[in-house]
């Protein structure tokens, strides 16, 4: 790809406290990262620079003061340095409120670079919720600020490693109020979105399949009556619109069924349904993906990991595969890539 057609990512730097900047460093010193975007960091100078220590590679930060000047050099970090935490602040592998003020500020400032047009997507590194939530932002995740921020309303969190795809009904409820979000309208929208967005990457009638919530699906309302009463007509719903939704489907085989290519994507019923699968399929290389957003967003699968924090042992190999994924999006090539 020529310099010029190399589009900015703009990466987030994450919680100064967490592993954010270390997997940051550790990515971009693959040169394969360079051949398909500038990749722009947007975070603190002082944070980063000790990351570069720490991972110990031949890498320099170049402090740049815009997107277009992201030149996108292998071996050369270019950051916006919003300079909004001091290191004192600091104490790594524990939350901070400074610090999830911080991680918020950097998150809003790459948002509003996609959506300017300077950059084509953003990346995001953890945040940690009781940091940012001490900081008094009420969300709770990335997708629930990036809503508000975009003005999106109807928004999901889709994982995804090699050929296993979930979209979730909810994520950041207790089980108590994921079961009593199952509903009719709930899951008819989320699929809808799920449609929408797939068919932006190309794939015109996605095959979703759609986990049941009890076990066996239900068993014929044995095991419970969501299925019946709310799950099933949000699928026929569905196919009465023409979406290609399948089920409700029992949730401890569909994960295997999608991954040996009988569906393109499952929608999970909450969060641990979809995740846990995901996790143990492919940990390493799950990418988070925003539906429903005005930008394109991919994030890292995983947390903050404070017990790590510091140590120089994290594993970029999430972030690298979510700057691919971002760039493929970008480019218009969907979910198969740059």
């Amino acid at each position: 790809m020529a310099v010029q057609e190399r589009p900015v990512i703009a990466i987030t730097m994450g919680d100064a406290a967490g592993i954010g900047p270390e997997i940051i460093v550790k990515a971009l010193r693959q040169e394969a990262i360079y051949q398909l975007c500038r990749p722009l960091v947007v975070g603190d100078g002082v944070i980063m620079q000790e990351a570069v220590a720490l991972v110990g590679q031949p890498q320099r930060l170049r402090s740049v003061g815009c997107a277009a000047e992201a030149e996108g050099r292998p071996g050369v970090i270019d950051l916006i340095d919003l300079h909004n935490i001091k290191r004192a602040e600091v104490t790594v592998g524990q939350v901070c409120a400074a610090c999830g003020r911080a991680a918020m500020e950097y998150i809003s400032t790459a948002a509003c670079l996609v959506l300017d047009g300077q950059a084509a997507a953003m990346v995001t590194t953890p945040i940690n919720k009781e940091a940012t939530q001490q900081a008094g932002y009420g969300e709770v995740g990335h997708l629930e600020f990036l809503s508000r921020l975009t003005g999106a309303t109807e928004y999901a969190t889709m994982l995804v490693t090699g050929p296993l795809r979930v979209v979730h009904l909810t994520t950041h409820y207790s089980l108590r109020q994921a079961c009593d979000l199952v509903k009719k309208d709930r899951i008819l929208a989320r699929l809808k979105l799920t449609q929408a967005s797939f068919q932006k990457w190309g794939i015109e009638r996605p095959r979703i399949a759609v986990a049941g919530i009890n076990p066996h699906a239900g068993e014929g309302g044995l095991f419970g009556s969501e299925e019946i009463e709310e799950i099933s007509p949000a699928v026929q719903a569905a196919r009465d619109l023409g979406i290609d939704a399948r089920g409700p489907l029992p949730a401890d085989s569909v994960f295997n069924r999608a991954i040996n290519g009988e569906f393109d994507v499952v929608l999970a019923m909450y969060h641990d349904q979809g995740h846990i699968p995901i996790k143990v399929y492919g940990l390493e290389k799950s990418v988070s993906i925003a539906l429903g957003l005005p930008l394109i967003r991919t994030s890292v699968d995983h947390g903050t990991a404070f017990d790590i924090a510091g140590k120089g042992i994290a594993d970029s190999q999430s972030l690298e595969e979510a700057i691919r994924v971002a760039v493929g999006l970008a480019a218009g090539k969907g979910l198969a890539g740059p």
